[in-house]
């Protein structure tokens, strides 16, 4: 910027010279046009310059950049997160239907397999024959048939339990217990829910409740 002072200043005093001798030295004219006109170009030159340095150094492309920002890394909880599990291909999951529903099937053969065997042993034991209980007879049978000759014999108090050692019988008016004998003669062979089973020379007989 000073160059270009100078040389205005310079210029105003060489025109201010010229100008006080332009009557005297008439044909020197056209020289001092030309001087003029060159100094003014130069001092035009000088401000482009000027004002081409001064774009140069303050345009925005020539400024400082920021930094660019660091972008931190996730953290560790975060990036430790397990991956959503993939889902099946379409083949798989035909694979899998396909396995579920034989299982399904040997799991309803077996069913029905088992139902069919409870049938058949329900149906076995329907068909065997229960074995047949042997009728005991009473002492008034074997009276009325003559094949036995024994006082009477009167049940006067019968108690039947599950538990052998509680059972007992008044017989004429007499306490007895299975395997005790009577004073006509019998022996008590088994208390039962309906009366006392008695043996008797060979022979076994019930003597009923009443």
């Amino acid at each position: 910027m000073s160059f270009i002072l100078d040389a205005l200043k310079k210029s105003e005093s060489d025109r201010q010279q010229q100008t006080g001798a332009e009557f005297s030295d008439v044909p020197s004219g056209s020289g001092d046009s030309r001087r003029y006109k060159w100094l003014w170009i130069l001092a035009l030159l000088l401000v482009v310059n000027f004002a081409a340095l001064l774009v140069v150094l303050v345009r925005p492309g020539s400024a400082p950049q920021d930094p660019a920002p660091v972008v931190a890394p996730p953290a560790g909880p975060a990036a430790s997160q397990p991956a959503e599990p993939a889902q099946p291909s379409f083949e798989e999951q035909v694979a899998i239907a396909r396995e579920t529903h034989e299982a399904r099937a040997e799991v309803r053969a077996e069913t029905a397999e088992l139902r069919v065997r409870d049938t058949q042993a329900e149906e076995a034991a329907s068909a065997t024959p229960a074995p047949a209980t042997r009728r005991i007879r009473t002492i008034d049978e074997l009276r009325l048939e003559g094949s036995l000759q024994l006082e009477d014999l009167h049940l006067d108090i019968h108690v039947f339990s599950d538990n052998r050692d509680e059972r007992f019988v008044f017989i004429n008016m007499a306490k007895h217990r299975e395997g005790s004998r009577l004073d006509e003669g019998p022996v008590v062979s088994e208390i039962t829910p309906d009366g006392v089973i008695l043996d008797y020379q060979g022979m076994t007989f019930l003597l009923p409740r009443e």
